[in-house]
């Protein structure tokens, strides 16, 4: 889960350097035949190369009432609704991040042709998290692990909000800023994932998708709200990202009862 979670948050952080790259190939409808392309490929690849693994006594109805059934027991689930919500919350932030990019590194701090290369280095911090995560969750835990890292995001976008605040952020502070919120973010997404598909192994299928639903819409829903509202200056974007990560922090504290860092196998 860390390996994929690293690849699927790093991939909108790097896109904007492969779209740059296409631009300067060909013209902007360029980029819709790369997308045609691309589509295509991963189409075919689904149908010759990816079979499905679960076997057919094991596998669900697709009637109506059965599916309703899993979105009842997936939205009834204090842990699942829970951190479904909480990474709704941070995954707004990650898209504020994306969508108030090129304004923050062009406008703001006069990048140019070179905001591609700033952007795409973010997702370093990204990269490490997925790794370092992939090794260390197995000895101490979910739960430890992705509290720590919401504890260490909120930090992390105080501190961004009041150099705004105080009108002391440079490039390298909010590269250092960007760098470590997208680790703590790493961290978090992963095991948000499987802390919310935890109670839901036998419609794990179904939980996931509607959790992938409740994320995706939270995300673009609070990041097209915190773009709209750039002015100019990085005070609406520090403003809504400190927020989003306040509720996300408060919604894991209602799930767990205000008890975090527990053992991961200690229930809710």
């Amino acid at each position: 889960m860390s390996l994929a979670m690293m690849v699927f948050i790093a991939v909108p952080v790097i896109a904007p350097s492969f779209g740059q790259a296409v631009m300067l190939l060909t013209h902007w409808r360029g980029i819709f035949v790369v997308l045609m392309l691309y589509g295509v490929i991963a189409l075919a690849w689904n149908a010759l190369r990816m079979p499905e693994t679960l076997p057919k006594e094991l596998r669900k109805s697709l009637a109506i009432p059965e599916v309703l059934s899993a979105f009842r027991q997936t939205l009834t689930n204090r842990q699942t609704l829970g951190y479904a919500l909480a990474a709704g919350g941070v995954t707004g932030s990650l898209f504020a991040f994306v969508f108030s990019s090129q304004q923050v590194f062009t406008e703001i701090f006069k990048l140019g042709h070179y905001f591609p290369v700033a952007f795409a280095a973010c997702a370093i911090g990204v990269a490490i998290a997925g790794f370092l995560n992939s090794r260390i969750v197995g000895r101490i835990g979910m739960r430890v692990i992705s509290h720590a890292a919401i504890s260490g995001f909120a930090v992390v976008a105080g501190a961004l909000l009041l150099a705004v605040k105080l009108d002391m952020l440079s490039l390298p502070l909010f590269m250092t800023l960007s760098l470590l919120m997208m680790f703590a973010f790493g961290l978090m997404m992963a095991n948000f994932t499987a802390l919310a598909m935890e109670p839901q192994g036998k419609i794990a299928g179904t939980a996931s998708s509607l959790y992938g639903t409740i994320t995706t819409l939270l995300g673009i829903g609070i990041g097209t709200t915190i773009g709209q509202d750039y002015d100019g200056t990085l005070l609406p974007f520090a403003t809504g990202f400190f927020l989003c990560t306040l509720a996300s922090l408060a919604v894991v504290l209602v799930t767990e009862k205000g008890r975090m860092f527990r053992p991961h196998h200690h229930p809710i």
